[in-house]
């Protein structure tokens, strides 16, 4: 019975036709060798080709890894045609090969068939191929979190947290994290065991850059998987160790990370704190521009997006006076001003609109409140007319409106009867009594 081939081996590993040399990256040469089956070195005793494959067979001389034993026989196969990195010329002449090997559709395979495999005259005491350390640590990753994604699409959870079993504790707490995101958006009721137990992988570190380095990377995890909860912890642990780095650049990557990790949790008051705190203003831009973005299937017709807006917009609000607050507010009132505009190109979303728009009005956004007061005077009807002349006084003084805004708002009030200004006085002051004049309103509304 033939073999089954593990997927990644596959996955890892070019078409047997392909030369060994076509430009394959080294990355995926050392995933190769990671992954063999076997590293041993072989006295050749005989290569025989087949069109542009070789088999090679021989003697097992020196065993680095696998199941093979000195004296074992072993044979495997590899391209070999005149474009390949070894012809078949060149392997009748080998007396001994330093071989990587994997399971194949006909026994085994030479798993790296370029410069992983190596002609030698004697047998070596150490691996003549030997990997940059700091790829073998990629690759590993790599592989590791291939695996586990593989598993917690099984849904077996058991056997993606066996292999988040490494020596390398920061790895270990890394894998963890993965493992806990995966489960956590595959709903997995393991995810938050998983998120509890990379925690406390990171916070066990005894160096303070590894565990921080390693806090970030664990921390991504947890948030692009949705593990919120365990998001949240982490990032409020690492957010003292972020502050006190003293370099800007790197407090500002890493504060970024921070703030995508809290923004993903659903916590935008986190998010924005993490924000404040960048030292490059036009990154804090870019950020506050793409918020809203950070809910899924973001839109002006989603009736979950008005909410999410909601919740920006008091997350913004509680930040302690300042540039960044008024910086915040200010740009997340106008996009919600500019989603209600567009709205009101399209007479039935007129009503959608004005909750829109109502958003930033309510935090006293002039455009917006100006906004309202329009869509109001359109919709007609008593109760219409007086939110209309409440939110034309609100635009005189709100913030980021023109130089003409109180002008403007004056001469719209002098439309409106003293009945209605009366009842759009009781909507701002409930017990306002008496006449109120469009002087009177806008300064109920600034108050």
């Amino acid at each position: 019975m033939k073999r089954a081939v593990p997927l990644i081996l596959l996955l890892l590993s070019s078409a047997s036709a392909l030369a060994a040399g076509a430009g394959m990256e080294a990355r995926n040469y050392v995933a190769r060798r990671l992954t063999a089956e076997g590293h041993v070195q072989v006295e050749v005793t005989g290569v025989e080709p087949s069109g542009d494959i070789c088999r090679v067979s021989g003697i097992v001389r020196k065993v680095f890894a696998g199941r093979a034993a000195a004296g074992d026989s072993l044979a495997f196969r590899l391209p070999c045609g005149a474009d390949a990195f070894w012809t078949a010329d060149k392997l009748k002449a080998a007396r001994l090969a330093e071989v990587f090997v994997k399971p194949g559709l006909n026994g085994l395979d030479a798993a790296d068939d370029g410069e992983g495999l190596r002609l030698l005259d004697a047998v070596t005491a150490l691996p003549q191929s030997v990997d940059d350390p700091a790829l073998v640590r990629e690759m590993t990753e790599s592989i590791a979190r291939y695996r586990i994604d593989a598993e917690v699409k099984r849904r077996n959870p058991a056997a993606a947290l066996e292999m988040t079993q490494v020596a390398d504790p920061a790895l270990r707490a890394r894998l963890l994290a993965h493992a806990a995101g995966l489960m956590a958006a595959h709903g997995l009721p393991q995810a938050d065991g998983a998120a509890d137990e990379a925690i406390a992988a990171v916070t066990a570190l005894p160096d303070a850059d590894t565990r921080l380095e390693t806090g970030l990377v664990a921390l991504e995890s947890l948030a692009m998987g949705r593990a919120r909860k365990g998001a949240l912890a982490l990032a409020a642990l690492l957010e003292p160790e972020v502050d006190a780095l003293t370099l800007p650049s790197r407090r500002d990557a890493a504060g970024l990370v921070l703030y995508g990790a809290r923004i993903r949790s659903d916590d935008p008051a986190g998010a924005f704190v993490s924000l404040s705190k960048l030292s490059d203003p036009a990154t804090r831009r870019d950020r506050l521009s793409n918020m809203p973005f950070a809910q899924k299937d973001f839109s002006p017709v989603n009736p979950d997006s008005p909410v999410w807006m909601d919740r920006l917009l008091a997350g913004a609000e509680a930040l302690p006076a300042g540039s960044f607050r008024t910086e915040a507010l200010t740009g997340l009132c106008r996009t919600v001003r500019n989603t209600a505009m567009e709205m009101t190109k399209m007479p039935d979303l007129l009503g959608r609109a004005g909750g829109w728009a109502e958003l930033a009005a309510r935090r006293g956004h002039g455009p917006s409140a100006q906004l309202l007061a329009l869509i109001r005077e359109a919709q007609g009807g008593v109760s219409a007319r007086a939110e209309a002349a409440r939110w034309h006084a609100v635009s005189a003084t709100g913030f980021d409106a023109g130089p003409k805004a109180k002008a403007e708002a004056l001469k719209a009030l002098g439309t409106f009867t003293p009945v209605e200004r009366a009842a759009a006085a009781r909507l701002i002051q409930p017990m306002s009594m008496g006449e109120v004049s469009p002087a009177r309103l806008v300064d109920l509304a600034g108050r």
